[in-house]
């Protein structure tokens, strides 16, 4: 894909417009992590803006809910009595909030400075923007992938969790694929730690899809969004701190089989006509899961 980099007003001393924005957090035993994630949010909250907070626990057991409701009262709290995913569990965000934008944020992340004050103004000045997202930061600062191309019969090669990325060629694709732009830019696709959205384009779209249970979700909706005519742009001048993995990695192997689930949801969904390379896909898929997971319980791979 050939990103169109752009020539846009991200902020300055005069604001067009005030709005509401909506934060949905997702949160599944990560207490402190959702803790200093909900601190960073009110430290950094939009000054041109209201703010509404909701996190919608999937049901954990290690006190998050509790610890929610006594350190942050005015953040509305959804308990859930099962895990019922990343989509799920965000549109019923989405329906509990009033919000003009909506940010849907992963709770390991901690914003940076005035980040939602430069999105917001953003939003406002360029009001055929259907999704932006910002730049997602190691905490050492280092940047990490925040947008990516629609996935294809041909990149899938050189996806994040392909094992052929350890390999010099592959490597420098995959590297290609998930290159951060330096300025504002017209992307497919941003990561859906870190999505603004707005309402007028959930009542265009719909929600979230709730067959992707966790990954690729943010990938189906930019597609939907795309379809529709509106521009998904990456805004590297808004900035969080991504810790990472803080959920993922209690439970890797389901984690990794999810991923892999979904996206031969999305190639069935959004290329269902081409059966026979959806067949492949997912033989493909299958077996690369049962390579990963073979490789990982190696005693060679422990030591």
């Amino acid at each position: 894909m050939e990103r169109r980099r752009i020539e846009t007003d991200v902020a300055s001393k005069t604001v067009a417009d005030t709005q509401t924005l909506s934060v949905v957090i997702l949160s599944y035993n990560t207490r402190e992590t959702t803790l200093n994630c909900l601190r960073s949010l009110f430290k950094h909250s939009p000054t041109i803006g209201e703010l509404e907070a909701v996190v919608i626990d999937n049901s954990s057991s290690d006190g998050s809910p509790e610890a929610i409701e006594e350190e942050f009262p005015q953040v509305k709290l959804i308990r859930n009595s099962r895990n019922r995913g990343f989509a799920a569990g965000c549109n019923q965000g989405i329906r509990a909030t009033d919000g003009d934008v909506l940010l849907l944020l992963n709770s390991d992340t901690l914003l940076v400075d005035q980040s939602l004050d430069v999105m917001l103004d953003f939003m406002n000045r360029n009001p055929d923007v259907g999704i932006a997202g910002g730049a997602m930061i190691e905490p050492n600062g280092k940047p990490q992938p925040s947008c990516q191309p629609f996935p294809s019969y041909q990149n899938i090669l050189f996806s994040k969790k392909s094992l052929l990325t350890t390999i010099g060629g592959f490597k420098h694709k995959f590297d290609e694929y998930r290159r951060v732009p330096d300025a504002v830019t017209d992307v497919d696709a941003v990561a859906g730690g870190f999505l603004f959205t707005r309402r007028e384009v959930l009542h265009d779209v719909g929600l979230l899809d709730e067959r992707f249970f966790f990954y690729v979700e943010d990938l189906d909706f930019a597609k939907r969004v795309s379809q529709k005519g509106w521009r998904v742009v990456y805004v590297p001048q808004v900035k969080a701190i991504h810790m990472g993995g803080e959920s993922t990695s209690k439970n890797p192997a389901k984690c990794y089989w999810w991923h892999h689930k979904s996206l031969l949801k999305y190639f069935t969904k959004h290329h269902r006509k081409n059966w026979p390379m959806n067949a492949a896909v997912g033989a493909g898929l299958t077996g690369h899961f049962l390579l990963w997971w073979l490789f990982e319980h190696l005693p060679s791979s422990r030591s």
